[in-house]
């Protein structure tokens, strides 16, 4: 594990850097309107991706000693369906293209869709990686894609290719990710299939598809109901601000995520490790979820002009809504693995189809009353009151408490607390009369944001600052000859 977050943590700074790079200097270049086309695009993309894998993936992960029959099908059933997926969606295009009234979906969401089987051929790979706790392997994957998609989408931005800059860069990411983990995983399809666990495997996958569909559909809803509502220059403002607002805590929950996982199955049997672990997980995932969303609204104006120029300015309301919704996202990602070690896919199943019934209509109430913003102020509280419910039976599995979990949080929710209100009073006493730089600006109340909650989490929150400590150890040991981690 601690080999793990070595190499998670500091890939994951990498390709986090790389890719707020790549969002900086491409959207500078393109407009609202390129990103609104992709956004469209990518809901298709990513509910077939969700269907494609058909929770193999995940089933690869809870299953203990597969033979290499079962692997076999696994591989070629999520490519089998890959194909189909492309071919409905290349022949669907035009249709999709007439409903949103944007013509060039046409063109571009069969050119999107080829990413289907080029991350399909590679789904059984990762699965064997993430499963033997091998997330050196994976983020090496990344950290590869991330370097070569960034020139290639630079020059594509350059050189005026306008929406297919964003195209060209997800084909080329997605293609390098996938022949890097063939490299990485030791393991090779062949044509023998079957197995003894494989109607086992494929009866969980099946239910576990239907969550993930569920969560595919939920999360994309949205964008489909203010692109549809609002046209296609305010979802591409809604999609940067939720890129932006996003990308802090996305990489930590991907990295919460992808450890979570196969240890919440390692561990299932043994509730008290499993509470453990959970809120040691919630301690050090809110002590950098919370203020990095925090921070990004209290700073949004600045931020977007300085990194996105003035075109953009139109997206900071929907970037300061959206902090919410993404500090939640970063703490709710650890409850699914839970629930899931458990063997509570029905209890997912109803929670992620009340998400999709409630969260979409909340939001399409939202887009017809106040547009964009509407929608995110309408469906923030529907998802964090689903959410306290999932939560709820989480700890009921975990036999924790709510109370338990507020005198887990509590030091960081107030340390957030004292960042926003120092962040506040020099704004508004420093920078109200003055006409700064929005660099200047930027700057300062960053560092002093920054400042004002570690000043705050070292003398409320001594548990968690000691676990971060323990944690950056293991991101900065090295292996000795014996290939094991020395202490620093």
């Amino acid at each position: 594990m601690a080999r793990s977050i070595f190499w998670v943590a500091w890939s994951r700074g990498v390709v986090q850097l790389l890719s707020f790079a790549t969002t900086v200097l491409v959207a500078r270049i393109l407009v609202p309107a390129d990103y609104g086309v992709m956004a469209l695009a990518g809901v298709f993309i990513a509910t077939s991706s969700v269907l494609t894998e058909m929770g193999l993936g995940t089933a690869i992960v809870q299953f203990r000693d597969l033979e290499s029959r079962e692997l076999n099908t696994c591989f070629w059933i999520t490519m089998t369906l890959a194909a189909i997926a492309y071919a409905v969606l290349a022949l669907g295009s035009p249709v999709i293209a007439d409903w949103f009234e944007v013509p060039r979906l046409a063109e571009v969401l069969p050119v999107l869709a080829l990413a289907l089987p080029v991350t399909a051929c590679s789904i059984v790979s990762d699965s064997l990686l993430r499963k033997r706790l091998a997330l050196n392997r994976v983020s090496q994957a990344e950290i590869i894609s991330s370097v070569i998609t960034l020139p290639v989408m630079l020059y594509c931005a350059i050189a005026g290719l306008g929406v297919w800059t964003l195209v060209i860069g997800f084909l080329v990411g997605s293609l390098v990710r996938s022949v890097a983990i063939f490299a990485f995983a030791p393991w090779l399809p062949g044509l023998r299939l079957g197995g003894r666990r494989a109607n086992e495997m494929l009866h969980f996958s099946l239910t576990t598809l239907g969550i993930t569909i569920l969560w595919a559909l939920q999360e994309q809803a949205n964008v489909l109901v203010i692109g549809k509502v609002t046209g296609q220059v305010t979802v591409g403002l809604y999609s940067m601000a939720k890129d932006l607002a996003m990308l802090p805590t996305a990489k930590i929950s991907s990295v919460v995520y992808m450890l979570s996982s196969p240890i919440m199955a390692e561990l299932q049997t043994d509730i008290e490790a499993m509470r453990r672990a959970f809120l040691r997980a919630v301690r050090l995932t809110t002590a950098i979820g919370l203020p990095a969303s925090a921070g990004m609204a209290l700073v949004a104006d600045p931020m977007v002009a300085v990194l996105l120029g003035p075109k953009w300015l139109s997206a900071v309301t929907v970037l300061r809504l959206l902090c919410l919704y993404a500090a939640v996202r970063a703490v709710d990602v650890l409850l699914t693995p839970v629930l899931v070690a458990r063997r509570r896919q029905r209890f997912l199943f109803w929670y992620y189809l009340a998400l999709l019934l409630g969260v979409p209509t909340a939001a399409t109430l939202g887009a017809q009353w106040g547009g964009a913003p509407g929608a995110v102020v309408l469906f923030t509280p529907v998802y964090c009151g689903l959410t306290a419910i999932v939560t709820k039976e989480a700890l009921a599995e975990l036999k924790g408490s709510f109370s338990e979990l507020w005198s887990e949080t509590w030091p960081m929710l107030a340390a957030t607390v004292a960042m926003a209100a120092v962040v506040l009073l020099l704004r508004e006493i420093f920078f109200a009369a003055r006409t700064e730089a929005p660099m200047v600006e930027l700057t300062l109340l960053t560092v002093t944001g920054a400042v004002s909650y570690l000043g705050a989490l070292f003398a409320l929150g001594r548990t968690v600052i000691g676990e971060g400590a323990e944690i950056l150890g293991w991101m900065l040991c090295r292996r000795g000859p014996d290939r094991t981690l020395r202490q620093c």
